[in-house]
């Protein structure tokens, strides 16, 4: 079977796209990629099923939600079928109203970020700063919007997947649909109604959610069907460093992944990074779930995956279809992926030029040479390839990094010279952290050695993120890699322990002392590791 799955469309209502009285350009981007995508997809006819996994406006207001809801009632009039989850941008439990322009006023307290506000009957000229006292009680008002609550959510999107479901689990405002008569679909919500689900110490789903995962799993083994899930959030890290930057909410579905893989489910489509990811994870019983995320249709990669599923052989074929670019679009580059990158890197090098006491000139023009010598060794460059890149920005190399990694499919093969070069200096930085005795580095980088977090920002090994065809219940064969030798780190430690030897007083000498000792002994060769199914 063929269908779409799309996720995170942020869109902004016509009405809301005023940011301090001026027209936001990347708004109106947004809402124009959206109405492009969605008028493509009514013309086609090569698929009749929308998956949607959330995030569908950007601050969950109600006027966004209307007409995003008119959007998706124009595509459900050509024929198609839409099935939607909301998440975490699409609702509030903790306010009533989100602002719209930042307020001119400032006020000693804001109500309306209560859920109980009453916006009608709240004296806000009782509430303004005393230097704003002279203002009229209208001037006082608040320039702000109605937001939804998950309850409304659940109402307002009931035409589009609950109302087709043969089962709902209403305490998680979750659904299954049957795409065909042996291919099923759990649309498993990050809507709560137990606020105390949002928090750390919860396993995400409730046990009512879990019995009801686990009993259309087993009513689809009974009748010879398949089953997948869709999610917001990905249950697997798509790669290291989402794990380091993520908030633990994020990070605790783990929890989920193993729990879905025992019960049975093997396929899961999720949102919310943006990233173009394929990765794979297993429960302690050693069953594997697979977890495609899809981007983003308006960030960086503008695209959406068409999916083909095979059921019978657990096949899955995925291609990246992206986001085209109009007359209509203020986009000066030739296609909206050229934009968004560009924006990227324009957003992060403002960031790094603000930086303070010139930080940001030396950042922005450090290069290859002037970190070469620390990983000569380690990297293995010949002459020639050294020459290639010695005068290549690190600050570049680093977007372009990260821009793999959003997209997928790193172009930094194991034979180009940047990835040696970068796998260098990551190895050279792992072997200076092992050989610190005191600090275990599971405390630091939640148990990742630095190569293993760079390495997939440059090439990524196993199944292709992007277009791939691939059996999806199995791992993908295992490659092995070259190891680096840890002497270039050895060698900084024992410069950094003299320095500390130096300046330190008496009494942490003998400590001082023990760190070049444990670094020889711990001296060791460090190995990239081959794919593996996520363990967390």
């Amino acid at each position: 079977m063929r269908f779409a799955v799309l996720s995170d469309t942020h869109y902004i209502s016509e009405k809301v796209l005023y940011d301090e009285g001026s027209v936001s350009p990347r708004a109106i981007l947004r809402r124009d990629v959206n109405k492009q995508v969605f008028n493509d997809l009514t013309k086609r006819t090569d698929l009749d099923t929308i998956l949607i996994t959330g995030d569908l406006t950007d601050a969950g207001d109600l006027d966004s939600h209307r007409e995003f809801i008119e959007i998706l009632r124009e595509v459900k009039a050509s024929g198609k079928k839409v099935y939607v989850l909301t998440a975490t941008h699409d609702f509030h439990f903790s306010r009533a109203y989100v602002s719209v322009y930042e307020q001119p006023v400032r006020y000693k307290d804001r109500p309306w970020e209560k859920p109980w506000c009453d916006l009608e009957n709240t004296d806000y000229k009782s509430l303004v700063a005393d230097e704003f006292a002279g203002l009229s009680a209208e001037e006082c008002r608040p320039l702000v919007r109605p937001v939804a609550f998950p309850d409304d959510l659940w109402e307002m999107y009931r035409e589009f997947g609950r109302d087709q479901a043969f089962s709902v689990c209403e305490s998680a405002y979750s659904y299954a649909v049957k795409l065909e008569d042996k291919l099923w679909c759990m649309m498993l919500n990050n809507n709560f109604r137990d606020v105390d689900a949002m928090y750390d110490a919860s396993p995400t789903y409730s046990p009512a959610c879990y019995r009801w995962i686990e009993r259309i799993v087993r009513e689809a083994k009974k009748e010879g069907a398949f089953v997948f899930a869709c999610t917001h959030h990905p249950l697997v890290p798509p790669v290291p460093a989402y794990k380091l930057g993520g908030t633990p909410r994020n990070m605790r579905n783990s929890y989920v992944c193993h729990t879905l893989a025992d019960i049975g489910i093997s396929l899961v489509f999720s949102g919310h990074t943006h990233f173009s990811n394929i990765a794979f994870g297993s429960s302690d019983r050693g069953k594997i779930l697979c977890n495609v995320t899809t981007p983003s249709i308006c960030f960086l990669p503008p695209a959406w995956r068409l999916a083909e599923l095979e059921p019978e052989t657990h096949r899955l074929r995925l291609t990246n279809i992206e986001s085209e670019k109009t007359e209509e679009m203020n986009v000066a580059e030739n296609t909206l992926r050229e934009h968004y990158i560009r924006e990227f890197i324009d957003d992060q090098r403002r960031k790094i030029v603000a930086l303070p006491h010139g930080l940001g000139s030396i950042a922005l023009g450090a290069r290859v040479k002037h970190f070469y010598p620390l990983c000569k060794s380690a990297s293995g460059l010949t002459k020639d390839e050294y020459m290639q890149i010695c005068d290549k920005k690190i600050f570049d190399i680093m977007m372009d990094a990260t821009v793999n990694m959003q997209v997928g499919d790193g172009k930094y093969t194991p034979d180009t010279p940047v990835y040696k070069f970068m796998m260098g200096l990551s190895a050279v930085a792992d072997s200076v952290l092992a050989a610190q005795p005191f600090i275990p580095i599971e405390k630091k980088l939640q148990g990742y050695s630095i190569s293993q977090i760079v390495e997939p920002m440059l090439y990524k090994k196993g199944v292709p993120d992007g277009d791939a065809d691939f059996i999806f219940d199995r791992l993908p064969d295992e490659e092995t890699a070259t190891a680096f030798s840890s002497r270039a780190g050895d060698a900084v430690m024992i410069v950094l322990s003299a320095a500390a030897i130096l300046l330190s007083p008496l009494s942490p000498v003998v400590s001082s002392l023990a760190i070049p000792v444990m670094t020889l002994r711990k001296k060791k060769k460090l190995r990239m590791s081959p794919p593996r199914p996520e363990r967390y």
